[in-house]
């Protein structure tokens, strides 16, 4: 798939990983194709990860289908993707700020996005979309359909 440049940095949310891995026919995993899941592409998009994303990956990942898929799905993403990593700060003013419109459990997640200054947002977690979208407009935000739809069709 060529590279499109419209987005440089984008983030994923957990179950774009979580579903894209186990299903590579799904649209979340031809964005991991798209970013180098089965090989490594020098002209990828960067991915933004944080503590926090990483440790919900793992939660999900290893109750769905055990620590060893866990591991290895962490371990290709590490591997393969060009990340960039994004520590969140614990005692943020921002943090307050947006616990006004963000869901408490996406706090973290909507943290790592801002402050690895994204282009676009990827996740089927709609009320999050929603939250950052209409409050904020830091990034584009668009569920794994539209973003196969607009950038890998």
């Amino acid at each position: 798939m060529p590279p499109d440049n419209r987005y440089g940095r984008i983030f994923l949310d957990t179950n774009a990983y979580i579903v894209g891995a186990a299903d590579l026919n799904t649209a979340e995993g031809k964005i991991l194709l798209w970013l180098g899941f089965e090989e490594e592409r020098e002209d990828a998009a960067e991915v933004v990860l944080s503590q926090e994303l990483v440790k919900q990956i793992l939660r999900v990942a290893k109750r769905l289908r055990g620590k060893d898929w866990a591991g290895s799905l962490i371990s290709r993403i590490w591997q393969k993707f060009n990340i960039t990593y994004v520590l969140v700060e614990e005692d943020s003013v921002l943090r307050e700020e947006v616990r006004a419109f963000i869901p408490r459990e996406d706090v973290d997640i909507y943290l790592t996005a801002k402050q690895g200054r994204i282009d676009c947002f990827i996740s089927s977690n709609h009320e999050l979309i929603r939250s950052a979208v209409v409050k904020t407009k830091d990034f584009q935000c668009l569920t794994p359909e539209e973003f196969t739809r607009q950038v890998l069709l």
